[in-house]
């Protein structure tokens, strides 16, 4: 089931932080407008597990999971079946349904972070390349099943990292306070071949994480992108509409420039008092049950798409949701008011809203130029045969 949190009032920034003018979330004439435009498709026949993912593909193929198993599927760019393996069990590089991804290295390895068994490289075969530990035993899980990344492999200096966010990195602090987040890193970056690991990245200057109150996990959880070629790290936190935009040409990523954004429907918060949430609490949906909240973030291009879930716009009907005197129809009205949207952030700093198809509810992957999703299933039947379709993003 999709998370989903709301927060109350919109972050006021204290430093450096820029609105652009120029942000619009409504198309004009003077602004462009984006489709997705389908190059190709495949078609997989037969599969009988309980949730389908796609993983990644290149030139070889295209790489499927079990996301509740170890289950791993891999077919040529025809959809045929070629190989299947899986690590369950007491084996080495066994990973489990906690398991994100798979990232591929340069050489076309697949990396999988599993934060309850560690980090594991294998060739496409099953082969174990890598079997890092655990980093840190983690306090909590929390996270839906999407297609949306998690992690990301990068290269700095010749050699290749995974940047990745763990859901709790810290030993449990005996008291959660303000103090706490003061310090803390958000990112995590572990060289794939020695597993040197090192956190980095506290809390920017001036987020509302550091206005003297306490947070869920999943307000502060990071969604991010690193561009190579740049040596730019774009970087947002779930529960606030602001880019970050980091240099890392040097070894450490350095502030470069924030900029509020023009989310329609987000709802920002500014936390609780010391006290009413405990350090390892994921959310509370009794509380808040429909939060804005910032999926995933992609350079694509020259610009960004950016995913996100709105908080529905009437708070009486919020209140009828929380005091359970919501009627069946008005929880269903709400459900379609807070659907996933995407906007395209341009380079100018404009915001589009980018009309999708209807996908599979675990939404897309970027994969260098293309946009991979799969067909939302509309049968009565149990799912057999899923389509995978490789999109681009085409201006009209």
């Amino acid at each position: 089931m999709k998370i989903q949190w709301l927060f109350t009032s919109v972050v006021c920034l204290i430093f450096s932080c820029q609105t652009k003018d120029n942000q619009s979330e409504n198309s004009s004439n003077e602004l462009p407008s984006y489709e997705l435009e389908v190059l190709d498709s495949v078609t997989v026949h037969d599969i009988l597990v309980r949730v389908f993912l796609f993983q990644t593909a290149d030139e070889d193929g295209i790489i499927f999971r079990d996301g509740a198993s170890s289950d791993v599927y891999l077919f040529d760019r025809d959809g045929n079946p070629t190989d299947k393996w899986d690590k369950t069990g007491d084996v080495p590089g066994a990973f489990s349904m906690s398991g994100g991804n798979f990232a591929q290295d340069k050489a076309g390895n697949l990396v999988i972070l599993d934060i309850m068994n560690g980090l594991k490289v294998f060739k496409k075969d099953g082969e174990i390349v890598q079997n890092f530990g655990v980093y840190q035993n983690q306090w909590g899980l929390g996270g839906p099943f999407s297609h949306f990344k998690t992690y990301q492999v990068i290269e700095k200096d010749g050699k290749e990292y995974l940047l990745y966010s763990l859901d709790i990195i810290e030993e449990a602090p005996g008291d959660y306070d303000p103090e706490f987040l003061q310090t803390r890193k958000n990112l995590i970056l572990t060289d794939l071949e020695t597993e040197e690991t090192k956190t980095l990245l506290p809390f920017p200057e001036g987020s509302q994480f550091l206005n003297g109150n306490v947070f869920f996990f999943a307000d502060f959880r990071p969604v991010f992108s690193y561009d190579e070629e740049s040596q730019l790290l774009y970087l947002m936190f779930q529960n606030e509409p602001i880019l970050y935009t980091y240099d890392w040409s040097g070894e450490s990523p350095v502030l470069k420039e924030k900029t509020a954004l023009s989310l329609e429907g987000f709802a920002a918060g500014e936390g609780f008092e010391k006290g009413a949430v405990s350090f390892a609490q994921i959310f509370d949906y009794k509380i808040i049950p429909y939060p804005s909240q910032i999926l995933n973030l992609e350079k694509y291009g020259d610009d960004l798409l950016i995913s996100y879930k709105p908080t529905p716009a009437n708070k009486d009907d919020i209140a009828r949701v929380i005091a359970k005197e919501a009627s069946k129809e008005l929880r269903a009205e709400l459900s379609k008011e807070t659907k996933t949207r995407t906007v395209v952030l341009t380079q100018n700093g404009d915001i589009i809203p980018l009309a999708l198809p209807e996908m599979n509810p675990y939404n897309f992957s970027v994969i260098g130029d293309d946009i991979w999703w799969m067909k939302k299933y509309v049968g009565e039947e149990e799912q057999e045969d899923f389509t995978l379709y490789r999109s681009r993003l085409v201006k009209k």
